[in-house]
């Protein structure tokens, strides 16, 4: 049985009204057959896995507010102007299409002048909005509409323009957040114009796409345009992609942005040419580390950062402590509330908030142990907010 609503068996079922009651006590955005039945088929019905998962995922829906994300989150121009994604029509099914033109995607261009934060963001409002066009679709059609089709446009992917790790690594990530977020909402993937590199780019990416989105990618060929026919009607189609439609252009260009290059006015300024007064600077020597330690009297202060480096990236991650433990600890044996990671901070400035639950020493380390060639200039603005906002305490360096 596929496990789809209308076709489970008698496991099947009996492992949905399980995993129902696992998750009673848990918020979710609905609690239909439909959508539970995503999870457990993204986890092969094993219903502890699957409430792991969704579990899991409502607390990243919290964490970045994904239920409001569409009225509230407005994205940067940038993104505005140069995604190249967005989506237009039906496939023959009914199901929600959205175009996603990779080959266009300025890699160098928006790691230079958009926030991870911000694509991250970016990625889930449109997840999301095609989820609310998914339940508008199925109120109108009187049918069950839970995915869409996705269009990969590889034209003008290139080694060149394309193979630089500190995107390729944010695009990992974000195939890993849709599959753990958004699991079974892929229909198909339908690859178009995909040039003699289109291997090698998909051998750096293919770990990170779950093994049943991987079943569902289509790459046509040199025939794209007929092979897209069967999955969507001429009459759903731009007249790019070989379809009839031209709104108000071949591209549908009201409905879908093909990207373009970044320009350079949108490019982060270098804030080490005027450093604020309130930054203050640390040299993190090579293969070591350095640690700030707070010390939090309240709960629900909130740490707040800023990290710029000079000419290279740093590690950055956040500790946590009991009272009393102010001597310096090796990061193994410090809870970690924000594992450390390194970070651009030297293209794109580090910042970020962290609220803590309780009291204790909160340490910042700033990771330089994977360098033994070369010491880190970090400029920092660290400060502690009370819950009432107010700027408390100063940082001590543990050297």
């Amino acid at each position: 049985m596929s496990g789809f609503v209308g076709d489970l068996s008698s496991d099947q079922e009996a492992a949905l009204a399980q995993f129902r009651a696992a998750i009673a006590d848990l918020k979710t955005p609905e609690k239909t057959d439909s959508y539970l039945l995503t999870w457990l088929r993204a986890r092969k019905f094993n219903i502890a896995k699957a409430e792991t998962m969704i579990r899991n995922s409502m607390k990243f829906r919290e964490e970045i507010g994904a239920d409001t994300l569409i009225e509230d989150y407005h994205p940067p121009e940038v993104l505005k102007e140069c995604a190249p994604d967005g989506m237009f029509g039906e496939d023959r099914d009914g199901h929600p299409v959205f175009y996603y033109a990779m080959g266009n995607l300025d890699f160098r261009g928006l790691h230079r002048s958009v926030k991870k934060e911000d694509m991250v963001k970016h990625r889930i409002q449109a997840a999301e909005m095609l989820l609310r066009l998914c339940d508008k679709l199925s109120k109108e059609k009187g049918k069950i509409i839970d995915n869409w089709t996705i269009i990969i446009d590889l034209e003008n992917l290139s080694y060149h323009r394309h193979y630089y790790w500190p995107m390729i690594h944010i695009v990992n990530e974000s195939l890993s957040m849709f599959d753990a977020n958004y699991p079974e909402r892929c229909r198909r993937a339908i690859v178009v114009k995909a040039p003699r590199i289109f291997p090698v780019a998909f051998n750096i990416v293919k770990y990170f796409i779950d093994e049943n989105t991987k079943r569902k990618i289509i790459v046509a060929g040199a025939n794209w345009k007929e092979e897209l026919q069967k999955y969507i009607s001429p009459d759903n189609l731009p007249e790019y992609y070989g379809g009839t439609r031209h709104e108000p252009d071949a591209t549908c260009s009201n409905y879908i942005n093909l990207g373009k290059d970044v320009p350079e006015k949108y490019y982060f300024t270098n804030l080490l040419e005027n450093p604020r007064e309130e930054m203050e600077v640390a040299t993190v020597n090579r293969g070591s580390s350095n640690q700030l330690q707070y010390e939090v009297d309240t709960p629900g202060t909130v740490i707040r950062w800023e990290i710029v480096t000079k000419d290279y990236d740093i590690g950055f991650g956040l500790y946590y402590k009991p009272v009393g433990q102010l001597q310096r600890l090796h990061a193994g044996d410090m809870e970690a509330k924000i594992p450390t990671e390194r970070k651009e901070s030297h293209v794109i400035p580090e910042t970020g908030i962290y609220t803590c639950s309780e009291t204790g020493i909160y340490v910042v380390r700033l990771d330089n142990t994977y360098s033994w060639t070369r010491a880190k200039e970090v400029f920092y603005s660290i400060k502690l907010l009370q819950p009432d906002t107010e700027i408390c305490n100063v940082p001590s360096q543990v050297d």
